[in-house]
């Protein structure tokens, strides 16, 4: 039977596994999974008002996770590889979506073609009506394969 190992990232993941008690990612056997990551710089709780530069720091958000519950797993990182290239499924969920599809959809597909150069993960993308904080627009979650 696998065993579940949570890891947090430093700064807002910490303090959102001290304050409401839940983790960023979990490990279970050879599958991890990572829970919304938003476009806020986990250490100055900052978001900036642009959009292209929210989604940027989501999908960094997301690797810089994946790295480091790899390290914290003990796993070897493949050389040259970064925490996307072990993304099977990706689901984006987008703040007022319906007045942005346009610009959402192409920003995506332009950050999914640059993060992940050698393989195509699944993708969904929602729009919801509002994230638990008001200046997030956007909120990533991804399964990742190990093996």
């Amino acid at each position: 039977m696998s065993t579940f190992k949570y890891h947090s990232l430093p700064g807002f993941g910490e303090q959102c596994r001290d304050k409401y008690g839940f983790s960023d990612s979990c490990v279970i056997g050879e599958r991890m999974i990572v829970t919304g990551q938003t476009g806020m710089d986990p250490l100055t709780l900052k978001t900036s008002p642009i959009f292209e530069e929210e989604v940027t720091q989501a999908f960094q958000n997301i690797n810089d996770l994946i790295l480091l519950t790899l390290k914290k797993e003990g796993r070897t990182i493949e050389e040259a590889k970064t925490g996307w290239d072990y993304v099977v499924k990706l689901h984006a969920y987008l703040v007022d979506l319906s007045t942005m599809r346009a610009q959402a959809r192409e920003t995506m597909v332009r950050h999914i073609k640059k993060f992940c150069p050698n393989h195509q993960p699944l993708f969904t993308m929602v729009g919801v009506e509002s994230l638990p904080f008001p200046e997030h627009r956007i909120e990533l979650e991804v399964d990742i394969w190990l093996k």
